[in-house]
């Protein structure tokens, strides 16, 4: 029975692979068998499926085959062609399928986990939607590759760290293994002095970066490419920044210009505006923010060493409050909030690290963090589900990840092969 053919959008893969070790000839064939395939169904408005209609499983085997076609069987491929992984799942489906639940894309997903989210590409799409399906047993295999229990996604691990070193932007990663790697950004300009790193709905990179001392967005393409524009209409002297998406997915960048807090945003229509924000004392040398589901924003702010917590009323106004019972001496912070909607801050007072963090009752709390190393100059936090701590943190020019276990021990570990001579960073879970 004929059925309507997919749309583009949603094929898991309709070309060959580009860029990569050249298959056997046999595979070139197929790729070519296939395209031609896929072309005349898409102008007959239809594609043939055998009787017994799309697979709902196949065996790793069975999927190693099609890797093997695909990707010459490489599980962590990225050659920018809008295809990802072993088994060459686009971004598109990759996400609609529940993709990264694992990881934000599937070159950064084990083997395991791009099968999982392929069966069920499978299961929807036939394997039609995989051009090298033919002589592989894809349509055939009605094998379950993991037989019971079939693990639930894990928790979000892979880190994504922007940090500058010498004045340049890196991009430091984990990948599917869980090694580390640092990777200059391409295309982006020097003189960078702080950043505040954030992922679209999308889920490409967007970098507020302070570049000589004036604001640029700095994002990535789908295809991987980078971007490095001058925000328009903002002024200049900006020393920090945070930054974070409203509900509405614009960009609110709570930045410091000449010591005093500016709210940078901007607007649907693209462009921005760049306003003092009113009853906020001055000597503000660090902030971090979030935006809550009504829109109203919560900046945990230093000034003149002290910690400040400047917020958002719903009917616009503004308030800067110190937070009480909170040491001196601060120089940097990251802050996010746990999954009870309590604020945790980490702070670096004197060079050492404190755990700053709002109890339910109201009451803050200060705690040296124990067992991590000094000398700390730039901080950046993320909460998991189990509300235990992730920091990235630039420690005498190096960067540490510095975490906490469920039972509240800490962690203080060095990335390996990373270069050194870091001066700022922002870090998210993938």
């Amino acid at each position: 029975m004929a059925t309507t053919s997919p749309t583009p959008a949603r094929t898991a893969r309709a070309t060959a692979p580009v860029g990569i070790t050249s298959p056997a000839s046999g595979q070139r064939r197929r790729f070519r068998a296939a395209r031609t395939a896929l072309a005349i169904g898409v102008a007959a408005g239809s594609l043939a499926l055998g009787a017994a209609g799309p697979a709902q499983a196949a065996s790793v085997a069975t999927w190693e085959k099609v890797a093997q076609c695909e990707s010459t069987g490489n599980w962590s491929i990225n050659t920018h062609n809008n295809y990802y992984g072993g088994l060459q799942i686009s971004l598109y489906n990759w996400r609609y399928y529940g993709g990264t639940a694992y990881a934000p894309r599937p070159d950064l997903a084990t083997e395991k986990q791009q099968i999982l989210i392929a069966e069920k590409i499978l299961a929807d799409q036939g394997a039609r939607a995989w051009t090298c399906s033919p002589g592989t047993g894809l349509a055939t295999d009605h094998s379950n590759p993991y037989p019971d229990p079939t693990p639930a996604p894990p928790a979000k691990n892979n880190r994504v760290i922007e940090a500058v070193e010498n004045g340049a932007l890196h991009e430091v990663y984990t990948d599917s293994a869980g090694s580390w790697r640092d990777n200059a950004v391409s295309g982006v300009q020097g003189g960078i002095d702080a950043v505040a790193f954030s992922y679209n709905a999308a889920g490409q990179r967007v970098v507020e970066a302070v570049e000589n001392g004036a604001l640029h967005e700095i994002y990535s393409d789908p295809d991987g490419t980078w971007h490095d524009n001058a925000v328009p209409g903002v002024g200049g002297g900006i020393t920090a920044l945070g930054f974070a998406y409203n509900p509405s997915g614009q960009r609110v960048i709570e930045a410091v210009e000449n010591g005093a807090l500016h709210e940078i945003y901007s607007d649907p229509d693209g462009t921005w505006h760049d306003n003092a924000v009113a009853g906020v004392g001055g000597g503000i040398s660090a902030v971090s923010v979030q935006v809550k589901p009504d829109s109203t924003r919560v900046v945990e702010a230093v000034e003149n060493g002290a910690l400040h917590e400047i917020y958002s009323a719903p009917d616009g106004t503004w308030h800067d409050n110190a937070v009480p019972g909170v040491g001196g001496g601060i120089t940097a912070l990251g802050f996010a909030y746990n999954p009870s909607g309590q604020r945790v801050i980490e702070a670096v007072e004197n060079g050492a690290l404190h755990e700053i963090y709002s109890a339910p009752d109201g009451t803050w709390h200060d705690n040296a963090v124990a067992g991590v190393g000094g000398g700390i100059g730039a901080v950046s936090v993320q909460v998991k589900p189990d509300s235990t701590r992730v920091i990235e943190a630039v420690e005498n020019g190096a960067l540490h990840e510095i975490y906490s276990d469920t039972d509240g021990t800490w962690h203080d570990n060095a990335i390996p092969g990373q270069a050194g001579n870091a001066t700022a960073l922002s870090f998210n879970l993938a």
